[in-house]
């Protein structure tokens, strides 16, 4: 698929971007470096680092030294968000749904409208929702990773959808009987 093959899909995915032009669909890295805050860059700076150190704890299995890493953050600057992603990722990984969740309700309120941020968010706790069998609560969040740009979400969001499975099916019987027919 071409790259504005790409640009239509995410047009029809996520109406709302119309007459914005396909310039504003950006990479996660781009929108990363864009850190909208009001964090002095050299704090912002030193959160970011002990963030990268509380996800290698993670990923060795240090969970409860990043979880510690995780709160060092959040106690410095309560507004970064970032952070709140991470850490409710390590509850997660402790089986602290309670406290997950929490987490990402404040991720998606300090996120200040950046993407990036609330795709993560979004449908992390989409996720964790379906796993604690709220289905009403998860499509509604994968709906909303979707539209903040997650392709993960937007797969789950449709075929999770009731109405979309109609569609597409719809759909499919019609392009198997015009492929027959022709």
């Amino acid at each position: 698929m071409i790259a504005s093959d790409n640009a239509v899909l995410e047009l029809i995915f996520n109406p709302e971007l119309q007459g914005q032009g396909f310039s504003s669909l950006e990479t996660d890295t781009q929108e990363k470096d864009k850190y909208a805050t009001d964090i002095d860059p050299k704090v912002l700076q030193e959160l970011k680092q002990t963030e990268q150190e509380a996800i290698e704890l993670a990923n060795n299995g240090k969970l409860k030294d990043a979880l510690n890493a995780l709160n060092t953050c959040i106690s410095r600057e309560p507004a970064y968000a970032p952070a709140y992603n991470n850490r409710a990722q390590v509850n997660r990984l402790l089986k602290d749904n309670d406290a997950a969740l929490k987490d990402l309700d404040s991720a998606i309120e300090k996120a200040n409208g950046q993407n990036w941020i609330l795709r993560q968010a979004y449908t992390q706790r989409a996720i964790l929702k379906k796993q604690m069998g709220d289905k009403d609560g998860s499509l509604e969040d994968f709906q909303l990773g979707a539209k903040h740009g997650s392709p993960i979400a937007r797969e789950i969001a449709v075929s999770e959808n009731p109405y979309a499975k109609m569609c597409n099916q719809a759909v499919m019987e019609v392009m198997s009987r015009e492929f027959n027919i022709q």
